[in-house]
């Protein structure tokens, strides 16, 4: 059986904050005081949702086959260009 899981949060950084959902390092920028909604779809079982909080983001930890949307302010968000310094942005 396959399940959906939600995170909800807003982002209250003095800038904007780099959103990474991981296996795939699919990054989204957010804006700040954005509400941002990550859904996860085809979540085998009911394993839980990791989450990892930076500096800089937040990392998300979905499976390999979940299909993940990440909406700011209601808004679909298409994934960016993965980046060679997705690190160095997550621990500023």
């Amino acid at each position: 059986m396959h399940d959906s899981q939600q995170l909800q949060f807003i982002s209250s950084t003095p800038s904007r904050m780099l959103l990474v959902v991981e296996p795939r390092s699919s990054e989204f920028w957010i804006e700040k005081g954005a509400a941002v909604r990550v859904f996860i779809r085809d979540v085998p079982g009911k394993d839980p949702l990791d989450v990892e909080y930076l500096a800089g983001g937040i990392v998300v930890y979905a499976h390999n086959n979940d299909q993940v949307e990440v909406y700011q302010n209601g808004l679909r968000l298409t994934q960016h260009t993965r980046t060679r310094r997705m690190a160095a942005k997550l621990s500023r």
